[in-house]
């Protein structure tokens, strides 16, 4: 059978972890898309937020820029409601006003990242869960790890789905998820609500270099647009 054949994109209850609010849409808004249009209930749960002023650095002009967390937060409202989502939260709010980064997902002990995720997994009670790859930035690595921790298979059953951002070390694609234009298009409109986040080519997180990869995944299965993800488990 062919493995596409086992995602069901109804009657499903999809939890999408994501670092930062922003790494759900890149790598995955468009399936987000297709559990929506299906009636399957999705919840999206940022790991770390900060609440006070970041900074980010801007490749363009060589020097961190400053942006505050509200209007990023508005930011991912704005996004939630162009992909169809309600329900979204926040795992870890960094209220120190000295707080500039969210880098600090790794500084925290593995088995409170694990907690906070197994706490999920038992309000939503998912059938499927997507997590990040493991990249370059230590926060994708801690989520990832202590995601595939929480969802051991004798404590929760379901699918794990692996989505790709940037930067990844171990990503090997198994399943592909083919995007019509209108998903495509309206992936990128829920991005473009990150006003903080998105930046020039050559940054991946740029409209040029993501339909790029879009189209580059879309190659792989004879499609113009598509999402790549590394299949961990499918319960069927």
């Amino acid at each position: 059978m062919d493995l596409v054949e086992l995602i069901r994109y109804d009657e499903q209850r999809v939890l999408v972890l994501a670092p930062h609010a922003d790494d759900e849409t890149i790598g995955c808004g468009g399936l987000i898309q297709k559990f929506v249009q299906n009636g399957s209930l999705v919840r999206v749960v940022i790991a770390s937020f900060v609440r006070g002023v970041s900074r980010r650095f801007n490749k363009d002009l060589e020097v961190y820029k400053p942006y505050r967390g509200e209007d990023r937060y508005v930011e991912l409202k704005g996004a939630m409601a162009v992909l169809g989502v309600s329900d979204f939260t926040v795992l870890y709010h960094e209220d120190d006003v000295n707080v500039q980064y969210h880098s600090l997902l790794d500084t925290r002990p593995r088995i409170e990242l694990v907690t906070a995720i197994e706490d999920e997994l038992r309000d939503f009670h998912p059938t499927v869960i997507l997590i990040p790859s493991r990249t370059k930035h230590q926060d994708h690595s801690s989520i990832h790890d202590a995601a595939v921790t929480a969802a051991r298979p004798y404590f929760w059953q379901g699918s794990v789905l692996v989505y790709e951002t940037d930067g990844e070390m171990e990503f090997e694609p198994n399943l592909y998820v083919s995007l019509s234009k209108e998903m495509f298009v309206n992936k990128l409109k829920a991005l473009a609500r990150y006003r903080t986040q998105m930046s020039l080519y050559p940054h991946p997180v740029s409209e040029r270099a993501l339909t790029a990869k879009a189209e580059f995944r879309g190659q792989h299965i004879y499609t113009t647009y598509a999402e790549a993800f590394q299949v961990l488990r499918i319960y069927a």
